[in-house]
């Protein structure tokens, strides 16, 4: 079991280095844009911990129990990103929520984030190359959504014994402690969904990851211990 404090310093070095392979591209996102910025947002419990902690230190903790933290019933995913990977290099059918809440983030004001230095991944990895808000759609480079949805699953990963949901409906569910009553529980990764022409575009992503040393181990033998 990898220490809380370890988890952290992965985590960290996830973002830092998903970021640095990201700035590389003309994404036209900046402040103000919030299209991308609903309840339907994916993320760790791992993660989960670290929007709770940001709370606590600004006082604010009891936003979590507010009726817009509370998840509706017919709104929850439970298919984890591992989960849904796994089906799918097995050539399963893959259940999707039947709807996703695409009302505004609670935590969003102003169409500006105040979370935004502990946002999950989730919310980091959405970009376009051009203005979604006029498209509705957002448009990704190539090998950008597979490179970042691997390191969807690292983080899960590397929650072992963790919970997996929306945002809302983890949060919530951590803040009432009710640990297994909500979510899905986390999944060790499957395999990569990375497609063959994509190869060229990720492997550097993951190479830089799972090179990167934190407290004398590298990322890649972290995921080995995280391994149930």
């Amino acid at each position: 079991m990898i220490s809380h404090p370890i988890q952290r310093q992965l985590l960290t070095t996830l973002y830092d280095t998903f970021a640095r392979w990201a700035e590389t591209s003309a994404f036209v996102c900046r402040k103000g844009c919030a299209t991308c910025c609903t309840r339907s947002v994916t993320m760790t419990s791992l993660e989960g911990n670290e929007i709770l902690s940001f709370l606590t230190e600004e006082n604010r903790l009891a936003e979590i129990a507010e009726p817009a933290f509370q998840p509706g019933a017919n709104r929850q995913a439970r298919c984890t990103t591992n989960t849904f990977v796994a089906a799918h290099l097995r050539d399963e059918p893959v259940e999707e929520p039947e709807n996703w809440d695409l009302r505004p983030c609670p935590f969003l004001k102003e169409d500006s984030c105040t979370i935004y230095p502990v946002r999950p991944f989730g919310c980091r990895l959405f970009a376009s190359l051009d203005p979604c808000s006029v498209s509705g759609v957002a448009e990704m480079p190539p090998g950008y959504l597979a490179g970042a949805t691997a390191l969807l699953q690292c983080i899960e990963h590397l929650d072992n014994g963790g919970r997996w949901g929306t945002m809302v409906e983890v949060l919530a569910g951590m803040n009432n402690q009710k640990s297994g009553s909500y979510g899905e529980a986390t999944a060790p990764i499957p395999g990569f969904l990375i497609a063959p022409d994509e190869h060229a575009l990720v492997e550097p992503l993951l190479r830089q990851l799972f090179s990167s040393k934190v407290d004398n181990k590298t990322f890649e033998q972290w995921l080995h211990a995280a391994r149930p």
